[in-house]
């Protein structure tokens, strides 16, 4: 259903249920539906590299890539409107991916996860900032390699993304990170997503 043919019949004001039935059409519909559409025709077999949908990773990045820090507003309880960005970021990726996380206990600020703050200003900061990546940073589609990995044996780390994995990881992750919102032990959880839904969106009830 289109998210906003769903929101018209949801009644006001909403419950936490309906904010998180919501929230998972439009991320399902308006994110990860096309990402993963795209992804179809960039792997369609027997695709020649003349086709634009042999060079679309990028568009495919900006589609999936601020999920990260949409989904860190919602697991880090001291995120804001605005300000906690770059921690936000950190909290999803490492949600998402985490064999990047520090030890359990831990806050994923930016000295403790300084591979993450590498991929986030070479990523993130790079197609939203500049246009398209920095430098030293390699996007890959080869078989059997993590979606992120980092080349230490020169002088400057080489740092490697795959934009196909990556998706699919993504797309993966989500259903439980729905299934975590829903638990009806999810209290603090669901507050947090709550404030992320209503106020970081500059709704009104």
């Amino acid at each position: 259903m289109p998210p906003m043919v769903l929101s018209r019949q949801l009644a006001r004001p909403l419950d936490v249920g309906q904010m998180l039935e919501l929230f998972e059409c439009r991320v399902d519909v308006w994110q990860f539906g096309p990402a993963v559409a795209i992804l179809q025709l960039m792997e369609k077999p027997g695709l020649e590299q003349s086709s634009i949908w042999a060079h679309s990773a990028y568009v495919l990045l900006g589609s999936v890539f601020p999920c990260f820090e949409m989904i860190g507003k919602i697991l880090n309880p001291h995120s804001r409107e605005r300000g906690t960005a770059s921690i936000d970021f950190n909290y999803g990726f490492c949600d998402v991916y985490p064999s990047f996380a520090p030890p359990s206990g831990t806050t994923p600020e930016d000295s403790a996860v300084p591979d993450v703050v590498e991929f986030r200003d070479r990523v993130r900061n790079g197609i939203y900032h500049l246009g398209y990546t920095k430098g030293n940073l390699f996007i890959w589609n080869e078989a059997g390699r993590p979606d992120f990995e980092i080349d230490r044996s020169r002088r400057d780390p080489v740092y490697y993304l795959n934009p196909h994995n990556l998706t699919r990881t993504l797309v993966d992750h989500f259903p439980g990170l729905m299934q975590r919102l829903r638990d009806p032990g999810a209290g603090a959880l669901q507050q947090q997503f709550e404030r992320f839904f209503v106020e970081f969106h500059g709704l009104r009830q």
